[in-house]
């Protein structure tokens, strides 16, 4: 498997060097909900790159119409993410199509906003039972993306094990990991939620030689909204950053094996002139109580992602597997 060394902050991506583009030709690439926006532009890019991209969505017309424009370099597999079941046919297709018979970089992009409606928000009758609310975002956007986590790395493991190949997974996040947005409730809850993962799968998905990043983009262009719409939101001081934008930071992050557990956020031209830029807020670097509580916890928690590890042989539990520290 890829040797990758313990994370360890070193100081931000430099993301003004450019993505090796040539690393895409022949990886296999899952992209979920990469039939329209910002997951259609990631589909896009990576497949003109030589990539072999398995497109995995609910829209059937627009994936069906996509891979077929992208043909040899694409296959579609409906699948709501929601679904373990529809999830593992996923990662069976693109094993099983793809050129390497490989799943070298899986983007975790599928998800779902307050526009389907969020039953967290409405005010219901004081005066009447309350009414037990649907978590649906909470579902596709949480549920579904663990399950993709869970199964990229069942994947990333049987591949090929060959210099070659790679092991990255990168979730599509928000900037609403970071700040407040009234009303997005069970949509923040997810991206905070997403944001949780990369930054403690970080420190023992090198064990496994998967490297984990997140994508948190803000105002992205999109056809859903009206130009009236988008005008109004220019008006409050919206600036609006282009899909192409999205998908050359999903590049960045998987053409560099270098990069892992770094969360990078989409910009405006204004910001960075690339187009995207680290965040830099996922790390306690300055002497206090957060750094100091986090070196403790790195000591106290000495858990090893390996075979036959698990809670009842760690020092809370009974012996360590093997000896190993």
């Amino acid at each position: 498997m890829p040797q990758l060394p313990p994370y360890e902050y070193t100081g931000p991506v430099d993301c003004t060097i450019p993505p090796d583009r040539a690393q895409l030709k022949g990886k296999s690439v899952i992209v979920t909900g990469g039939a329209n926006g910002m997951g259609e532009a990631t589909v896009r890019a990576f497949a003109a790159e030589g990539a072999f991209v398995t497109i995995a969505d609910v829209n059937e017309e627009r994936g069906r119409a996509l891979s077929g424009e992208l043909s040899p370099n694409a296959q579609f597999v409906k699948c709501n993410i929601s679904s373990w079941e529809e999830q593992v046919g996923v990662f069976e297709a693109a094993i099983a199509h793809s050129p390497s018979k490989s799943c070298d970089i899986v983007i975790a992009n599928a998800g779902i906003s307050r526009a389907s409606g969020d039953d967290l928000w409405p005010l219901d009758d004081p005066n009447k039972p309350p009414v037990k609310p649907e978590l649906r975002i909470m579902d596709v956007n949480m549920t579904g993306t663990l399950y993709t986590w869970k199964l990229a790395v069942h994947y990333f493991r049987k591949q090929p094990d060959t210099p070659d190949r790679d092991r990255c997974f990168i979730i599509t996040g928000s900037m609403v990991a970071w700040i407040d947005s009234p009303a997005n409730w069970q949509y923040t809850c997810s991206k905070y939620g997403l944001r949780g993962l990369m930054r403690v799968a970080r420190r023992n998905s090198w064990e496994q030689g998967i490297r984990i990043n997140y994508v948190a983009p803000c105002y992205i262009k999109s056809a859903i909204r009206s130009p009236e719409y988008e005008a109004e939101l220019t008006k409050k001081g919206v600036e609006f950053t282009p899909q192409e934008d999205v998908a050359e930071c999903m590049m960045k992050l998987a053409t560099d094996r270098t990069i892992s557990g770094h969360s990078l956020m989409v910009t405006p031209k204004s910001v960075a002139n690339e187009g995207y830029k680290d965040v830099e807020k996922d790390d306690h670097i300055d002497e206090g109580y957060f750094k100091r509580t986090q070196d403790v916890q790195l000591k106290i928690i000495e858990d090893r992602w390996v075979e036959g590890w698990s809670k009842s042989r760690t020092p809370e539990g009974a012996t360590r597997v093997n000896g190993a520290h």
